[in-house]
């Protein structure tokens, strides 16, 4: 009988050591699921456009080195921006588009306005918006009538007086007479074009004692994080007024710069280093001695002319890249009436 009951209470032992084993196991088990368990790594995400691209310069210029980056696109569904000078020299006109919207800074003389009247209508514009005049000389504002014939000018915005030269006279006559409405805008005037994303700032010097060159309007153009820099016919003593008493310095960081006053001076020394610029706009017929054409070879920066014969300069941008290109004359639109 003892025997057996030695037997039971070895059969109890064994069981209640099982058990015990076994809600160790269960405890430990318990514990260790309170971990949270190693997430599965997510699949690889195909990168971004901005990030495929950060190897493409922020100015690609194929103007003086033909061919560079190649292998650049802009993204099929990008808005973008397109900056079209006509073949012109020594006088002003750039051609501006986007989201719909067709503006205007300057027009050039009679000969060069209707240079910019045959772009006009071959890429096909059948109304400018806004024609800005950045100051009152033949060169920039002479080209309004043939301009207007090409494609209707809605506004024509001044910063002088509407009687300041007789170049501004005759121009605010025609517009009186065919029904362009004039407006001004001064320095500090923003204005967008199409969904809001670019803007044209101005700047003008009202300082008295300086000439109308010196006076002229600066435009800054901006569209996400590229810009250009429009100098108009300023040169060195205008631009030393502007950065020390118009334009804070940091304002005038610029990716590109239209040159001013067709390169005829170098730029004073503190705004060419405020700019930064990569490339420089020069409406010139590419008269090599003049000082300034000089100091931008000395500097080391590219020039793009806007009158390489049979070409047009034409500058885009999405607002991450800009590329510079010459288009062929004879491959643009073919729409002209």
């Amino acid at each position: 009988m003892r025997k057996g009951f030695a037997g039971l209470k070895k059969l109890v032992l064994i069981i209640l050591a099982a058990a015990l084993a076994l809600g160790m196991l269960s405890g430990a088990t318990g514990a260790a699921a309170e971990v949270p368990a190693p997430e599965a790594p997510l699949p690889a995400r195909p990168a971004p456009r901005e990030a495929a691209e950060d190897r493409f310069p922020d100015v690609i210029d194929r103007v003086t080195v033909p061919g560079t980056e190649e292998n650049f696109r802009f993204r099929l569904d990008a808005e973008l921006l397109e900056i079209w000078f006509p073949n012109i020299m020594n006088a002003d006109e750039a051609i501006l588009m986007y989201g719909g919207d067709v503006w205007l800074i300057d027009c050039g003389d009679v000969k060069m306005g209707t240079r910019g009247a045959e772009l006009i209508r071959k890429l096909g514009i059948k109304s400018i918006g806004k024609l800005f005049n950045s100051h009152p000389h033949h060169d920039h504002l002479n080209g309004l009538a043939v301009t207007d014939q090409a494609a209707k000018v809605e506004e024509l915005y001044i910063c002088f007086p509407a009687a300041s030269t007789e170049h501004m006279i005759r121009a605010v006559e025609y517009a009186d007479a065919n029904g362009i409405p004039v407006r001004e805008y001064r320095s500090g005037s923003e204005f967008t074009m199409g969904d809001g994303a670019v803007s044209l700032k101005f700047y003008v010097n009202t300082d008295p004692t300086l000439d109308m060159n010196n006076q002229s309007a600066q435009t800054m153009i901006t569209y996400g994080e590229r810009n250009i820099f429009f100098m108009a016919d300023m040169e060195q003593l205008g631009q030393v007024v502007l950065i020390n008493h118009v334009v804070p310095r940091k304002d005038l960081k610029a990716d590109l710069v239209k040159y001013p006053h067709h390169g005829k001076s170098p730029l004073f020394e503190t705004m060419y280093d405020a700019l930064g610029a990569k490339a420089a706009i020069v409406t010139n017929k590419r008269v090599e001695d003049w000082s300034g054409i000089k100091y931008l070879r000395g500097k080391g920066m590219p020039i793009l002319y806007t009158n390489r014969e049979g070409m047009y300069l034409h500058l885009v941008t999405d607002g991450e890249h800009w590329v510079c290109e010459y288009v062929d004359q004879a491959a643009v639109g073919g729409l002209s009436d």
